[in-house]
């Protein structure tokens, strides 16, 4: 499996896709096509998106292990042996959107890519306008879960201790139990629980979810 960078320590602009002219967030591309990876990075950049393009399989399992990345778009026939098929099996669990692009779209293509945890598959040639639309889709479906969670943190500047605790709160341990978990004191835990509240201008831990999974 993919080891997937969870900190942030990638400059990169924050997550706030919901603007009309703008899609903030950091997407890797795998692409071993020049022409096709050179023109997807370039519209994305444009778009707002801060990408990275790669073009194997190799590169992009050190991207994920280096930076962190809020979606995945790969093309299925790549060089250097792995396939972007490989990619996605090796990333499966891991909560990131993953685009499949692929000129033979074929059902069989379509159904292994689902089965090995692609989010969704688009069939070259394609306009920019419907990759963009699929990434505001994915990133607001409950399958990325995670992803929203971690974009969530990146826009409100968590720190990693910030993060950590958020994502036990999640989980829904009580102070004490965080507190245990953690090695603190349950005042020091209620210490950054009052700064991440303030942060998302929430006062308690139900306005805290939904703010971040909003029903």
């Amino acid at each position: 499996m993919v080891a997937v960078k969870k900190l942030d320590p990638y400059d990169a602009p924050k997550v706030n896709h919901m603007s009309q002219d703008q899609l903030k967030g950091r997407v890797l591309l795998v692409e071993d096509d020049e022409l096709t990876g050179s023109w997807l990075q370039k519209e994305m950049t444009h778009k707002g998106l801060n990408c990275m393009w790669v073009k194997n399989c190799r590169d992009a399992s050190q991207a994920l292990a280096d930076h962190q990345f809020h979606a995945v778009i790969t093309d299925v026939y790549l060089e250097g042996g792995k396939s972007g098929l490989d990619l996605i099996q090796e990333l499966d669990g891991q909560g990131l959107p993953i685009v499949v692009i692929t000129s033979r779209a074929d059902l069989e293509i379509a159904k292994t890519s689902l089965n090995k945890g692609a989010t969704h598959l688009l069939e070259k040639p394609f306009e920019p306008n419907e990759l963009f639309k699929i990434l505001e889709r994915a990133w607001d479906e409950p399958r990325g879960l995670i992803g929203m969670m971690e974009r969530f943190f990146d826009l409100h500047h968590f720190t990693p201790k910030e993060r950590e605790i958020s994502r036990l709160v999640l989980k829904g341990l009580s102070n004490r139990e965080i507190a245990e978990v953690m090695g603190n004191t349950e005042k020091t835990i209620k210490f950054h629980l009052t700064v991440i509240f303030q942060k998302c201008a929430v006062k308690s831990r139900t306005e805290f979810f939904n703010m971040i999974f909003p029903t």
